[in-house]
This record gives C-alpha cells, structure tokens and sequence, in this order.
C-alpha cells in the first residue's frame, strides 16, 4: 500500500500543475500565458518542487535554465488583484525573489519564489487538489468556466431545466461584479459585454461539459427586455448514459 500512494500523489500534483495556469486570479494568469515556452518551462519545474514553507533555493536545470530564470525575476511583473475590507487592492510583485548560479563548468541554477507569489500558489493547489477529489476521474474540463458550470448544473439535474437571470449566471461563471457593504461596486464585471461573455466563457464551458462529461447542457432560451438586452436564460440539462470519450473515438 505504501508504494501506491507516491505515484498517485506524484499524478494529483502534476495535473495541478498542467492546470494551475487556467485557475489563477485574472491578473496572474495573463502574466502566466504570456511567459515564453522556457520561462515557463522553468517555473514549472520549480512549482513541482516546491514544498510548503520551503525557505531553500529550488534546483531547475543547468546553465541553460540561467536566462529563462533571470528573466522570470527581472522582467515579468505580476499584479495581484484583491478584495480586502470591502477594498480593491493591486498587488504588484515578481515571479521569482531571487536566482542563485552554483558550480564552475557545470552550473546549477536556482530559484526561490516570491512570498506574494507563494500565497497565490498555495492558495490554487488547496482550490486545485481539493476539487480533483471531489469530481469523477472522466472528467477532463479545460478551463474555470466548464468546472464552476459542470458544478453548477450538477446540483440543478433533477430539475431538467433550470432559468437563471443574467447576474446570476455571471456568478456561476466568476465573471460578476464585486461590491462593498454598502452596495457600492468597487470592481466592474469581466467581459461586460453579453456577446464577449457568451463567445469566450458561456459557450466555450458549454461545448467542453457536453464534450467531455457525463452531462448535456443545452440554451433553452434566451430572455430579452427593453433594447434587446439580455436579461436571463433557460438551460435544459440532462444525463448521458454512455461515455463519450469511448463514443468519440
């Protein structure tokens, strides 16, 4: 038993990383896709090493690995966007803290995170490992918005069809605004435009549930006011019964 459990930890761990760029906080994750193929490749390796509260440098390669991490430290800024006390605060911090280059002809290059970084991290993972316990293993949806959606519509199944207006909707998908105590909204909403939220997270969570899940998510109907703005939605949801990656192929 004590053999099995490395490798299984080892597979959880690793598919944390593959998805860990498709989870972060908006500001993290553009600075993440816009990393280069050898950054983040570096900061990958380094991201399946780290352990919590490990103050020890990260070993990530040779003398190959040198520039990738020098520029993870001194060229790619991240901006960590928060709500604290009712308060948008923006956070700006580096990804790496520090690069350490030991050895003479064979060089090894280390890097250790930055502590606004780290948080972030851990903070994902614990989010990360934490569903993948909950969710069956056929599962394999690829962004934010298929997870919250397949959630979502997981608890509505036995209600077939489900409305839900406009601003609800944003919530279920994480593209709503946030407000203060008061009411006062003091962070707009993401993509606030109907036709951008539909294109680029309704539709594309939509087609990856059906895809790859064992539900069927389908707009029953679309709910219009004053000006043809949008104003909620009907989804009929249902079961499958077979498995469609076996259907697929």
């Amino acid at each position: 038993m004590g053999t099995a459990k490395g490798p299984i930890k080892r597979r959880r761990r690793q598919a944390v990383i593959g998805d860990f760029g498709k989870v972060l906080p908006t500001g993290v994750q553009k600075s993440y896709f816009m990393l280069s193929d050898a950054e983040r490749t570096i900061l990958n390796v380094a991201l399946e090493k780290y352990r919590p509260g490990q103050s020890e440098p990260i070993l990530v390669g040779g003398e190959k690995a040198i520039k990738p991490a020098l520029r993870l430290m001194t060229r790619y800024r991240l901006a960590i966007e928060e709500i604290k006390d009712s308060e948008a605060i923006t956070s700006y911090t580096r990804w790496v803290d520090a690069v350490q280059v030991k050895g003479g002809d064979e060089k090894e290059v280390y890097l250790r995170f930055s502590p606004h970084f780290e948080r972030i991290w851990l903070e994902c993972t614990k989010r990360l490992l934490e569903s993948a316990a909950q969710k069956p293993p056929h599962i394999a949806l690829r962004s934010q918005y298929s997870l919250r959606l397949y959630a979502w519509a997981k608890n509505q199944l036995s209600l077939g069809t489900k409305r839900l207006t406009l601003e609800r909707l944003r919530k279920v998908l994480g593209r709503d605004s946030v407000k203060n105590v008061a009411g006062k909204v003091i962070r707009k909403a993401p993509l606030p435009v109907w036709a951008n939220l539909r294109q680029r997270a309704l539709d594309t969570a939509i087609k990856d549930i059906n895809a790859k899940t064992d539900l069927n998510i389908a707009i029953e109907s679309i709910e219009r006011a004053a000006q043809r703005r949008v104003t909620a939605l009907t989804f009929a949801i249902k079961a499958e019964r077979y498995s469609k990656r076996n259907r697929s192929g």
